[in-house]
């Protein structure tokens, strides 16, 4: 893709407050202007962004991003900051993608309740950030992809090495809407139930993210945030640690299937745009000018980052350019609430708005 601009974009946006427990936003990030330009080795567009507030990250590029493409079931070494391989356990597929283009992962559900899709994840950090892109072919509500116990998908999971974990789980016998997310050994109360804020869906390709913070030992105040298609599913806080279970979560874990699912079925699970990072930072589009209606976001990999300036690498999916909107998110994990246009020529400036946003 060739795009033209005639230099920098004079824009600001206003700041608005997106951690799920925050209630007032003093200073977030303001974009003040943005460059398409074109990478002179890769051909790669790129995108150069200016402002204040974005906060310093400590390592540019997320930890791992898979991208699947390049014949690659590894992650992309060029976009990822754990440079071990770690190879997926699906094979490349150009039959169904989130954007119409490229290639995803397929793994089929094996009968061996300890095969992954992909390898655990290990992170030593107090917070973690996970997107990605999945889809099922199936239904767990279907009762011909049920073992003898039925259907029991653990979509994602955290765990520890005293073996406390949480997870976000569905039990095919209760249905679709059956998810329920559970910190093992640890929890102060019963499951949080997600029913039909979260359920189980077939055929579809889904925008998911997971925002986790460590909790304190003995207190209920860690995060375990999920969010679909920009939407999010719970608002709870839970005890994650105990003083029989004090060690923090350090590994990550995508479809755990502790029933065993029919031999002669062919249950796929599909991936794409995995982004992993032990940093709240990190950039959008969307076609959405406001944040707060931003239920299609694309995630974007930074390969440099301070606190006035970021540059990612540019991908727009199937969107053209001059339909999206730029936003940055923070170390503390709050937005611009108003998005910055992406042009192919210059933009008009927008009236400067307030410097603060309350949430009330």
């Amino acid at each position: 893709m060739r795009i033209v601009t005639k230099g920098f974009l004079s824009l600001t946006a206003l700041s608005f407050c997106v951690g799920t427990f925050s209630s007032v936003c003093l200073a977030a990030p303001t974009i003040s202007a943005t460059k398409l330009s074109s990478d002179a080795q890769s051909g790669e567009t790129q995108i150069l962004i200016s402002g204040s507030g974005f906060t310093d990250k400590k390592h540019s590029l997320p930890l791992y991003f898979f991208d699947f493409e390049g014949d690659r079931l590894t992650q992309n070494p060029k976009y990822s900051y754990v440079s071990t391989p770690v190879t997926t356990n699906g094979l490349l597929t150009s039959e169904t993608t989130p954007t119409g283009s490229g290639k995803s992962m397929r793994w089929r559900i094996q009968q061996d309740y300890r095969a992954l899709p992909i390898p655990e994840i290990d992170f030593n950090s107090d917070r973690l950030y996970v997107y990605f892109h999945r889809r099922y072919n199936f239904d767990i509500g279907d009762s011909s992809t049920w073992g003898t116990n039925g259907f029991n998908l653990k979509t994602n999971r955290l765990w520890a090495d005293t073996k406390n974990n949480i997870y976000i789980g569905y039990q095919g016998k209760e249905g679709s809407s059956s998810g329920r997310i559970y910190p093992e050994y640890t929890a102060e109360g019963g499951a949080v139930w997600t029913g039909s804020r979260l359920p189980q869906v077939a055929d579809q390709w889904l925008q998911e993210e997971i925002i986790y913070e460590t909790g304190d030992l003995g207190i209920k105040n860690g995060r375990f945030d999920l969010v679909r298609n920009g939407t999010s599913a719970h608002d709870q806080l839970f005890r994650m640690r105990t003083s029989s279970y004090p060690d923090p979560y350090d590994q990550l874990v995508f479809d755990q299937i502790t029933d065993q699912t029919p031999a002669d079925k062919y249950l796929y699970i599909y991936f794409d745009n995995i982004y992993i990072d032990d940093s709240f930072h990190r950039v959008y589009v969307s076609d959405a000018p406001v944040y707060s209606d931003a239920k299609f976001r694309l995630i974007q990999v930074p390969t440099e980052w301070n606190d006035t300036s970021i540059t990612v690498t540019f991908n727009p999916g199937s969107y053209s350019p001059s339909n999206l909107y730029l936003y940055v998110v923070d170390g503390n994990g709050d937005a611009n609430a108003y998005g910055v246009e992406i042009c192919e020529t210059d933009c008009p400036s927008p009236p400067n708005p307030p410097k603060s946003f309350d949430l009330q």
